[in-house]
């Protein structure tokens, strides 16, 4: 494994760290209303054609850290539509969503 495979990788394992905090915050509150749908959901689709393009170039880094990237950025797609739809129903969250 070449240095800059390893760089890749460690710059890849970062960048898809970020998403993280967005959907423990999530899940620990039970409220996603102040993610915008708009923003994971381009995301997602412009990961997957990285990840596309990663398959055809044959690029491990880019295939490993936008495959998670995109699954990461489907959760966060799945929290909010869950958590809208339940809490327009009003049924909130038992900790009142004050993100502790």
């Amino acid at each position: 494994m070449g240095q800059f495979v390893i760089l890749g990788l460690a710059a890849g394992f970062i960048t898809t760290l970020g998403y993280a905090p967005q959907i423990v915050k999530g899940y620990r509150t039970g409220r996603m209303d102040d993610v915008s749908i708009f923003m994971p959901t381009l995301l997602m689709l412009g990961l997957g054609l990285w990840l596309t393009y990663g398959i055809v170039v044959n690029d491990f880094p880019i295939i490993l850290w936008n495959a998670v990237a995109v699954v990461l950025n489907f959760i966060i797609i799945v929290m909010k539509l869950y958590y809208d739809k339940r809490n327009r129903n009003g049924v909130l969250p038992s900790n009142g969503g004050n993100g502790s």
